[in-house]
């Protein structure tokens, strides 16, 4: 009879934890929606966001990255030829939002909510693979487009290979550039 007893309050036990489990998510799902759908949420892009809004993107833009990104190591060789042919691609078709080598962070990048990243100077923590997927198919409501209708793999591939490489490219790579670009010094 005892353990018959115990087994029961075992039972209810469990069933009570449970059902308070879903009546707090039950509630934090009505706050939140009612929180969005009163216009609680600031949106405007001219304010910094709350330190929980950027964690919280950061980490959902960092997981869904790594979820659709194919692990797979960069099938362009990061000669001096491909380094050069990918600056030219990066200064017409990146540069603008995130920043040339030694030309400090862009203000139309800085501009944008959430705040594009400056690659030069910055080393990212996605892998050439990630980034390959970023910038192939683009991050929503970010303003990062996707490259893939515009640019071809291998030149997607070209333009990962150097963002990686910022900090360490080669002599003739950074005199390529800056002949491209009109640059002088670093």
């Amino acid at each position: 009879m005892h353990a018959i007893t115990n087994s029961l309050m075992k039972k209810n036990l469990l069933a009570g934890v449970l059902v308070s489990i879903l009546a707090v998510s039950l509630i934090a799902v009505i706050t939140a929606l009612s929180v969005m759908k009163l216009g609680l949420l600031a949106i405007n892009a001219d304010q910094s966001p709350p330190a929980w809004e950027v964690r919280l993107l950061g980490m959902a833009v960092h997981a869904s990255v790594a979820r659709h990104a194919q692990q797979q190591s960069n099938p362009v060789s990061a000669t001096d030829e491909n380094l050069i042919a990918a600056a030219e691609i990066y200064s017409q078709m990146c540069a603008q939002c995130h920043g040339q080598p030694h030309a400090g962070p862009s203000i139309f990048g800085a501009s944008f909510y959430p705040p594009v990243p400056q690659l030069p100077g910055r080393p990212t923590q996605y892998t050439e693979a990630e980034l390959f997927w970023i910038v192939k198919h683009g991050i929503r409501n970010t303003s990062m487009p996707a490259w893939g209708s515009l640019l071809s793999d291998q030149d997607i591939w070209e333009v990962v290979a150097l963002v990686k490489r910022f900090d360490a490219l080669p002599p003739a790579v950074k005199a390529g550039w800056r002949s491209h670009r009109g640059a002088s010094g670093e």
